[in-house]
């Protein structure tokens, strides 16, 4: 297993970080911190743990955690699942 990290600063100026482990094709574990707002907050929790097992490719991402979202009727504020997906993708390629 790998590990990843790394740090953006997204749209609207809020920064992301991402820790993942992986294997270079699935995601084994994920942190996802910053500056970000998700309501409600145990959300960001169940976006964690959707993102487990899941390729690391961005469509893929992108449509789980925007399933994620709506299923919990979360709302994100100051990041969006690509800006998810995109800090993801430098944490595990560089």
């Amino acid at each position: 297993m790998v590990k990843g990290f790394a740090r953006e600063k997204v749209k609207n100026g809020k920064l992301l970080y991402v820790k993942v482990d992986h294997d270079g094709t699935v995601i084994n574990h994920i942190e996802i911190l910053g500056d970000f707002f998700i309501y409600p907050e145990e959300g960001l929790g169940k976006i964690e743990k959707g993102l487990v097992n899941v390729p690391v490719k961005r469509d893929e991402m992108i449509k789980r955690i925007d399933r994620i979202v709506s299923s919990g009727r979360m709302e994100l504020a100051g990041i969006d699942s690509g800006s998810i997906a995109d800090t993801i993708l430098k944490a595990v390629f560089g």
